[in-house]
Parts: structure tokens; sequence; C-alpha cells
């Protein structure tokens, strides 16, 4: 390229990125077509261009626009069973699957890596910036469903933002996929039909949510499940099924749509996560009578969870404040069984059977 062409791209780059950036103060969304009529109406001013200098042109306005970059990785190297994708700089990518792998780029420059993903999260109708430094939503982007969560660079100490992509698959397990004998099969499928009160925990990428699913496959097809999410991942296949996606506005919380849920006639209610305020309602719909209750949460094992259980209710009840053994009493009164799982496959199988000051029973299941 002559120095001719290094000018030219120097102001084609500029001038994408102010339309970028005026149209989005606007609220409006530039599409890729609409700045590549720019580059079509700059070549008419006798810049002689090459044509492989236009597409790299257009490849960095795929990036920009539609983070094209990310694409390219999972298309063209073989990661098996891609489960999250990691943005970590404008340099480097990381892919999780069944193996770990990183790719540098330079994708784009900082500068452009920073629009990119603010038009990212403006096309997904998010508003981020300083003030709102933190979202986490649901997308689909390169074909596929994925959990997205975005940080700003304002909240890290070296001013770079980073993009999660979480895969959200739609595929279902048999039970026999988490490492269970025929036997621990038979009880978990008599857990269901008795309606017990269940709780599946584990780390981050334990397998939680697709255990739940395959929890909920075993559940009498006529019943009325109502599942209560951040984002859509459990969706029973019965027709028989409400779900609820809560969002921070409020009535739309899933504390809200623990009340809502009660007055809907439910057979089930699954609740996808625990982790804040909706655990009070939660427990307090176990202990009134409500069986067949579902839910997962965060912990290191399963006595961690009834311990987990009962620190979120203490935390989170703010009208009265109710000392732990009475919360234990509580947790180990209503949840009939904890399901811990590592790696995709289950662990650990407890049945609570009560309490006595702050000690639960239980008895471990193999």
């Amino acid at each position: 390229m002559n120095p001719k062409h290094y000018e030219f791209e120097a102001y084609y780059r500029v001038l994408c990125r102010n339309l970028i950036k005026e149209n989005m103060k606007k609220g409006n969304l530039l599409q890729l077509r609409e700045v590549s009529y720019y580059l079509e109406e700059l070549l008419q001013m006798g810049y002689d261009i090459l044509a492989e200098e236009k597409v790299q042109l257009i490849e960095w306005l795929k990036h920009l626009l539609h983070l094209k970059f990310i694409e390219n990785i999972i298309t063209n190297h073989f990661v098996k069973n891609v489960e999250e994708v990691i943005l970590h700089n404008e340099s480097w990518v990381q892919v999780i699957g069944e193996h770990r792998k990183e790719f540098y780029g330079p994708f784009l420059n900082k500068e452009d890596y920073q629009l990119s993903l603010e038009v990212f999260s403006m096309g997904e109708k998010q508003l981020w910036n300083r003030a709102k430094p933190f979202q986490s939503f649901q997308c689909h982007y390169f074909s596929q469903n994925w959990r997205a969560t975005i940080v700003h660079e304002s909240l890290s100490c070296h001013n770079v933002s980073k993009l999660f992509l979480r895969a959200q698959k739609n595929e279902r397990f048999p039970l026999s996929s988490f490492g269970l004998t025929e036997g621990q099969e038979q009880f978990i499928n008599d857990c269901i039909i008795q309606k017990k009160n269940i709780l599946v925990c584990g780390a981050t990428g334990s397998g939680k949510t697709s255990f739940l699913k395959s929890l909920t496959d075993l559940i009498p097809e006529r019943e009325h499940i109502i599942t209560l999410e951040d984002a859509s991942e459990i969706n029973p296949k019965s027709p028989f099924s409400t779900q609820l996606l809560a969002s921070p506005e409020q009535g739309k919380t899933l504390v809200d749509y623990c009340h809502y849920a009660l007055r809907m006639r439910p057979d089930r209610i699954i609740l996808g996560e625990v982790r804040s305020d909706e655990v009070i309602p939660f427990l307090l719909s176990i202990n009134t009578g409500h069986g067949g209750m579902m839910a997962s949460l965060h912990a290191n094992s399963a006595i961690d969870a009834i311990h987990r259980l009962c620190l979120l209710f203490q935390i989170y009840s703010q009208k009265t404040t109710v000392n732990y053994p009475e919360v234990l009493k509580i947790v180990c009164q209503g949840v009939d069984f904890i399901f811990h799982l590592e790696n995709k496959r289950v662990t650990n199988i407890l049945q609570i059977k009560g309490c006595e000051g702050m000690t639960p029973f239980y008895e471990v299941w193999n």
C-alpha cells in the first residue's frame, strides 16, 4: 500500500468511527451496509484503492460492528463443544470447551475494541456505561444463544472492558450421563414422582443447570411447571409449563415471580438459581406445603449448600431478625435432597433429615 492508500485508510477509519458514535448518540445503530456506502462514495473521489485493501476495511468494519473475529475463531479453529468465550482485551480471546484455547489478535486496536463492545451492548438494548458498568443478558450471535456478561473498563484497574459469552445449549442429557448408577437413577425418579424438594449445587460450570433440566424431563407431563429464571435455560419439554424471565425492573424480579407463581396454581416451581433475596420466598414456600420444588445454588459441597442457604436468608431478611438455628430449621424442614455436582457428575447425594440447634442431620446416598 502506497502513502496515498495509508492516507485513505486512516481517513476512512476515522470517518466510520465518527459515524458510528454520532448515530449511537442519537440512539441509532449504523448498519454495515450503510457504512459501506460511504466507502463506495469515497472511492468515487479518485482514490486508487486495491480490491484486497477494500476487503480488509470491510472485514475491520465487521469486527467493529458485529464482533466478526469471534465467529472466525469459533468457525476456523477446532474447539469442541464451546462453552464460553472470553474477550480479555483487544488482543486476547479465550475459548473454553473440552479444551481451553487462547487466540492472539490484534483483532482491533484499544479504541475500536471499546467501541465494538458499546455497539454490541446498544444492539442488545442494554444501557452500559460508567453509571451502569455491569450487565448480564441473553443474546443470539453466530447462530447460537449465549448468556452475555459485560464489564465496563471503569471497573478495571487496567481500564479494559471484558465480555463473557456463555453458550446456552438446548441439548438435554439422560441421568446416566451424570455418572449415576442404575439404582441412583431409579431413586431419583422416585424422588421426582414423590414431589420431593430438591436443591442442586456445585461450582460454576459443574453442570447444575444441565442436571436440573434432566430432572424436569422426569416430571409427569400433565403437571403445571413454573420456571423462574434470569435467563431461559431450563425450558421444560412439557406443554403445561409457564416460564418467567426476570429483570431488574420493578415487578419483574425473581422475588416478585416467586410470589406470582404461588397464585398460578403450580404443581412444581423451579427456581433457576438462588443468589439473593429470592431465597426468602423460596424457602417459605417449601415450608408451607409446596412440594416438588427445585433450585440450583453455588456451593462447594452439599453440606455447604445448607449453610449457604441459611446465610443468604439471614443477609436478605431485613424486616425481621431470624437467628441461625431458626433459619437452619426452616432449611432442613423444607429441603428433602441435595445433589452436588463436579465436572458434570453427581458426586454427593444428601437426604436432609432435620436438625438440632446448629447441627443438620442427613443421610448420604451412594
